[in-house]
């Protein structure tokens, strides 16, 4: 059975944004603020909630035969859970853990079909593009190599077999949506009209750069906002052609 945690990638790879070049200054305004510290201890810190978890079967969901089993939501769930609780304290809602366990069962159950419609089709990454993805996320989070990305998930308790798994899921989840959005060329009609209503929102049009200045920028995001469109067409073609069963 395959791993069905390719949604939590993302959420799971943040966490080495913290393990980054900022060690050592945080380690100085630590002992800057010790004194500081013991003369008025500091206000504690939020503290989130426990994964309610009660009552859960074995399988929470079912996808065409495949199932979602509790371990595999659980591992999902407690980073969906952190997430929704650190979005929380800005917003000032408490978490509705009901709504997120349905949300991280359908997930998963979305990650499973994409999964199986890219096997369909049978894109499969090479390894090139696999150590090519890990050297991305790795810069992305102020790390200087995959080799440091990897240390630095092993501190978070997740191996480097399975972080590899997860980045090679995530790859073939990128080409898929690749696949299906297509070849798309935005015309400049759309892009000009996206930066007028920017300009319209935010003020004169004279705030903004010249609209050739951004225009990369603009058809970057109608790209990926075609791309978005098309993928959540194939998802709905998807969950209508599957049987699938929640047990939550």
């Amino acid at each position: 059975m395959r791993t069905k945690v390719a949604v939590a990638t993302a959420a799971l790879l943040l966490a080495v944004t913290a393990c980054g070049s900022g060690d050592d200054d945080a380690d100085q305004t630590a002992e800057t603020t010790a004194p500081a510290a013991e003369e008025s201890a500091a206000p504690e810190s939020p503290t989130p909630p426990a994964p309610d978890l009660e009552g859960l079967p074995d399988v929470v969901a079912e996808v065409d035969g495949t199932e979602v089993t509790l371990e595999e939501f659980t591992q999902v769930y407690e980073g969906q859970l952190q997430q929704a609780f650190m979005q929380s304290q800005m917003t000032g809602e408490e978490v509705d853990q009901e709504a997120l366990k349905q949300r991280t069962a359908e997930g998963l159950v979305d990650t499973e079909l994409l999964l199986a419609e890219a096997e369909a089709r049978e894109i499969a990454p090479t390894q090139e593009e696999i150590d090519a993805a890990a050297e991305e996320i790795a810069a992305s989070s102020g790390l200087g190599s995959a080799d440091e990305l990897f240390t630095a998930l092993e501190e978070q308790g997740l191996g480097r077999e399975e972080a590899v798994a997860q980045i090679e899921e995530q790859t073939v989840l990128e080409q898929l949506f690749a696949d299906e959005a297509g070849e798309f060329t935005p015309s400049e009609e759309d892009a000009r009209e996206l930066y007028d209503s920017a300009a319209e929102q935010g003020g004169a049009e004279g705030e903004l750069p010249a609209f050739e200045e951004v225009r990369p920028q603009i058809e970057a995001q109608l790209a990926q906002e075609h791309e978005s469109e098309a993928v959540q067409a194939l998802l709905e073609q998807l969950r209508g052609d599957a049987d699938i069963s929640y047990h939550l």
